[in-house]
């Protein structure tokens, strides 16, 4: 983690030397110094590599660490105190002294500022000089290569007991009987081709011990001439591992084999397995640097050989072989958690696997917090085998099993840390920042990736935008298998993630060590929180306390408040909070009830996330435009109902969530917004600005519009045509959408996603729609002609969503080869619909069905049992007489579907 501080730091430098203020830096010998600390960081930096694995057994190294990691914050520290300053005198003296005395003032403040700024950096390159030359006193010189005695005795002692082998005890196994089987038929089907066969979880999951029930299995050692076993581990070792499997294969001592060539071991084991059908396990495989060093060992002779990997990162077994499809390791059920934990609780009794009725409750509440990952389970089932079967000594377990598995002598979070060790320096704040989230909660992916980019986590990559590697990153982060996709989209992005509990807990105690955030939750409202200096606090209690704090922190750089009550504040108790808080970067209150942002919000020059969903604003301050490094602004679910022009003059700006606002005032001739790419939910009632403005947002992915759209038409449809990028039109009104315009519309390339609310006056043919929509949703169409008839000629629509009204007729069809790909669909409050018929063949890959207030929708669609894929079909608010053909005489129609839900 110091390596991404001290990569945060120099970006400040550098942005200090040469966009903020360079000139009067430029001026005065700071810039020299400046230059001096940003060279020596850069040297520093690159002993760093493997700084955060290596401070865990050395406190030697862990104090240097801990020194550079403080003395990156001191950096950053006094460039945004320098900015701060400099930008709130500016911005209170305009308008208010005449031009000359303001100047004068001006030169004066500039001086003390340059004072100030050259003291602090005076003392910060006094530290860092001393720091550098500690690495000799400590005698770490060579932090980035092979580490110190301590930390290599304790990862070599953590590799030993993670050395895996083929022996098992099937005792502790439950739950893998489905993926034995089919990884086993996977290794005996008829596929000639060698294949690699990747097993990928997170740490603790199972994967060694699914891979020794296939490796062991009676049909595998029968199918194949040969088979092997071999440990890799995160600590890769080429010739080592050579030798090892050289060995195996040739029973060649360890020996002689170090005594031959590299070249000579590969071929004659090649030679070997040419003649064979093989199985090798690899197990525990972290880069894709030992599959390209292996590979040439296993020829692929036609015979039907295979190579099973374990490995926690995806990207590791999509890179040994794209053509074989990875099989991805689930947590255990409930039922599977309790099977394995009562076998370990109660090892000694016999196989009824039950619990004593005063211990039941306890134990379902203890397989719980393990959250299904077996390794937990066996843990602290392994635990209670040994303490009395009481329920105060099982109470006692409950309340302390994050502490039980954190110091538990089977090193579960070391285990789990091998995962955020082996993260490169990018990613490493990227994971920690889940430690803000409250626990088990689901985290939609778009307010992560925001938060991300105002954190300044995410640079860009030549041409691509910081969203897209914002959005690369969790991808990593999810095939690394740190984080859990919890929802996806229609276009297969991640909508929703989450963390496991211990992997949460596991971000959250590196974090805390590295001054990462702090939690102010009800286990500790004290002054804790504020001695630390952490860089972010995220409140699950409420802002009040966090007011009540006597010391409040001013490095905090993130507020987030999680709390679960709307609560309100008093103007002097916000004013009190935006006081404490000037460096802010992120400030997310959503649902706090706040009516007016006090004045002092405008010192918050650094903010580039302000977060105000659901608070009930009312207006927002003229100030608003101080904030030129502002990235988002969300104010959804507020009231805020008109918005300054000087919007479009915020050169920062990237994403607005407005609630139905307007903007007024004339629009500016020269748009500092050009990085704008959602402008969402805006009315255009009596605004003028879409014509000349709306045209310029060239780099608008999403755009949600309210308003009387006849009056506009013309101006609307010119624009449209020069947002090549747009992805996301919303488009919400009361007057007619006219044929021309729904022409335009459904005829732009760049629109995947569409949202119509009023009326149409007609859908054009099908040949005049575009094919790269996947997402249509219309609601108040009041559409007379059957929709199915057009839009299921669509080739690529995979979620249709027919809200109020959007269709009045009787009847709709969907014939044969209709919507080819749609996987959702839902059917909502259609009053006048009274008959739908799906026709053999239609809708092959419909998965998801919602029908809901469809009045007169008596009976199930005719046809429906030809919906093959249909997984899940969701009826709500439905005539009783539907209920009862459900139940009666149309039940063959549903009984392939394995989900229905019916309230």
């Amino acid at each position: 983690m110091v390596e991404a501080v001290v990569a945060l730091a120099v970006e400040k430098l550098g942005g200090l030397l040469i966009e903020e203020f360079g000139y009067a830096v430029r001026r005065t010998h700071v810039r020299s110094e400046v230059e001096w600390i940003q060279r020596e960081l850069i040297r520093i930096k690159c002993f760093l590599k493997d700084a955060d694995v290596k401070q865990k057994g050395d406190d030697r190294v862990k104090n240097w660490v801990r020194d550079i990691r403080d003395v990156s914050y001191q950096v950053e520290d006094a460039i945004d105190t320098f900015i701060m300053i400099k930008s709130t005198s500016l911005s209170r003296r305009a308008g208010i002294i005449k031009r000359y005395v303001c100047c004068f003032s001006f030169l004066l403040n500039e001086l003390a500022l340059q004072h100030k700024l050259g003291r602090d950096i005076r003392g910060i390159k006094v530290k860092i000089s001393d720091i550098s030359a500690s690495r000799i006193t400590y005698g770490i010189e060579n932090i980035g290569g092979g580490g110190g005695e301590g930390s290599s005795y304790v990862f070599e002692k953590l590799r030993e007991r993670r050395r895996s082998s083929p022996r098992m005890d099937d005792h502790d196994v439950i739950g893998f009987d489905e993926d034995m089987n089919m990884l086993v038929a996977r290794s005996l089907d008829q596929e000639k081709h060698r294949c690699v066969i990747s097993i990928v979880g997170m740490g603790g999951l199972g994967k060694t011990t699914l891979a020794k029930k296939v490796y062991n299995s009676t049909s595998v050692k029968r199918h194949f001439d040969f088979c092997a076993w071999v440990y890799v581990s995160q600590d890769y070792r080429g010739r080592e591992l050579l030798n090892e499997i050289a060995g195996k294969i040739l029973r060649i001592e360890k020996g002689k084999l170090s005594m031959m060539s590299r070249e000579h071991i590969e071929e004659r084991v090649s030679k070997v397995l040419n003649k064979k059908r093989y199985l090798i396990v690899l197990d525990d495989i972290w880069e894709t640097e030992v599959w390209d060093d292996l590979k040439t060992l296993f020829p692929d002779v036609m015979n039907g050989s295979r190579v099973l990997f374990t490995t926690r990162n995806r990207d590791v077994a999509m890179h040994a072989d794209p053509r074989s499809s990875t099989h991805d390791l689930h947590f255990l059920n409930q039922t599977q958690s309790r099977e394995l934990f009562l076998k370990k609780a109660f090892p000694m009794e016999d196989n009824s696997l039950t619990c004593p009725p005063e211990l039941e409750t306890l134990a379902t509440q203890i397989v719980a917090k393990c959250g299904g990952l077996p390794l937990a389970i066996v843990i602290i089932g392994g635990l209670l085998s040994r303490k009395k079967k009481t329920p105060n000594v099982w109470l006692r377990v409950l309340q302390s099993i994050r502490w039980q598995l954190n110091n538990d002598p089977g090193q579960l979070m070391e285990i789990l840390a091998l995962s955020y060790n082996d993260l490169p320096f990018y990613l490493k704040p990227c994971f920690l920042y889940f430690g803000l989230f409250p626990e088990d909660l689901e985290i939609p992916v778009g307010k992560l990736i925001l938060l991300w980019m105002a954190e300044g986590f995410v640079q860009q990559r030549g041409e691509e935008s910081i969203e897209d590697v914002a959005e690369d990153f969790l991808e990593e982060l999810v095939d690394r298998s740190m984080i859990q996709v919890a929802e996806k989209r229609y276009n297969g992005k991640i909508k929703t993630c989450r963390i496991h509990d211990l992997l949460r807990d596991l971000a959250m105690s590196e974090a805390k060590d590295c001054k990462f955030l702090e939690i102010l939750d009800s286990t500790n409202i004290d002054t804790s929180v504020t001695t630390r200096a952490a860089r972010r606090i995220s409140v699950h209690s409420s802002l009040k306390e966090y007011l009540k704090l006597r010391h409040p922190n001013p490095h905090f750089r993130s507020m987030l408040s999680f709390s679960r009550v709307q609560e309100s504040l008093w103007r002097d108790q916000w004013k009190l909070l935006f006081m404490s808080l000037k460096l802010l970067r992120v400030l997310d209150l959503e649902c706090a009830q706040i009516q007016v942002l006090p004045k002092e919000i405008r010192e918050l020059v650094h903010l580039r996330y302000l977060g105000l969903k659901g608070t009930g604003l009312q207006r927002l301050p003229s100030s608003i435009n101080y904030f030129s490094n502002l990235q988002t602004l969300d104010i959804r679910g507020s009231k805020v109902s008109r918005f300054s022009v000087q919007l479009w003059e915020m050169p920062g700006l990237r994403h607005i969530y407005l609630e139905k606002t307007s903007i007024v005032g004339h629009p500016p001739v020269h748009v500092s917004a050009m990085h704008l790419q959602t402008l969402s939910r805006v009315s255009i009632y009596g605004n003028d600005w879409i014509l000349g403005l709306l045209e310029k947002l060239t780099n608008l992915r999403k755009l949600g519009i309210h308003g009387y759209f006849a009056s506009q038409t013309e101006a609307l449809s010119r624009c449209l045509v020069k947002l090549s990028n747009l992805q996301n039109l919303e488009l919400k009104g009361t007057e007619p959408i006219l044929e021309p315009t729904m022409k335009l519309i459904l005829n732009q390339p760049s629109i995947d996603k569409l949202h119509l609310s009023g009326p149409l006056e007609k859908l054009p043919r099908p040949q005049e729609i575009q094919p790269n929509l996947t997402k249509i949703i219309l609601e108040e169409s009041r559409l007379v002609q059957d929709i199915f008839v057009t839009l299921e000629k669509l080739p690529n629509l995979k979620i249709l969503k027919l809200l109020a009204n959007s269709f009045l007729g009787k009847e709709m069809t969907c014939s044969v080869s209709g919507f080819p790909k749609l996987h959702g669909l839902e059917l909502s409050f259609l009053d006048n619909l009274e008959e739908w018929r799906v026709d053999d063949g239609a809708m092959p890959s419909l998965q998801n069905l919602i029908i809901n207030g469809c009045d007169k929708l008596k009976k199930v669609p005719a046809g429906f049992q030809y919906l093959r894929a249909l997984r899940e079909l969701f009826l709500f608010n439905m005539p009783g007489e539907f209920a009862a053909w459900i139940k009666g005489d149309d039940s063959y129609k549903i009984q392939h579907i394995p989900s229905i839900v019916m309230r």
